[in-house]
């Protein structure tokens, strides 16, 4: 299964993906393939995901590192981007604080 990334957005497609990309003014680099040839690539590729066995800064089934400008671009932060409605973001809130409704 191949899958591409551009901008913290997947694409199925790479015509798509590099559509994408060019409209948001990226360079070549900017868009990153994400290769899964087995059921132990999938693993990996969840438990790197989930954090598990530590905090991964590249996908184990993939031969190089990813690139810094891709892992930058995809952080995940604990700061809700301005598109996520303001309920989701104040539930979301009380529940990282343990309080669940």
């Amino acid at each position: 299964m191949i899958v591409y990334n551009v901008k913290r957005r997947w694409f199925t497609m790479k015509n798509d993906a590099e559509a994408y990309r060019k409209a948001e003014g990226l360079p070549p680099s900017g868009t990153y393939t994400l290769r899964i040839e087995s059921r132990d690539d999938l693993a990996a590729l969840l438990n790197g995901l989930c954090g598990i066995d530590g905090i991964h800064r590249y996908v184990e089934v993939v031969e190089e590192p990813v690139p810094e400008e891709v892992l930058a671009r995809n952080e995940i932060t604990n700061n809700p981007p301005d598109c996520v409605p303001l309920f989701l973001v104040k539930d979301w809130e009380q529940r990282m604080k343990g309080i669940y409704k």
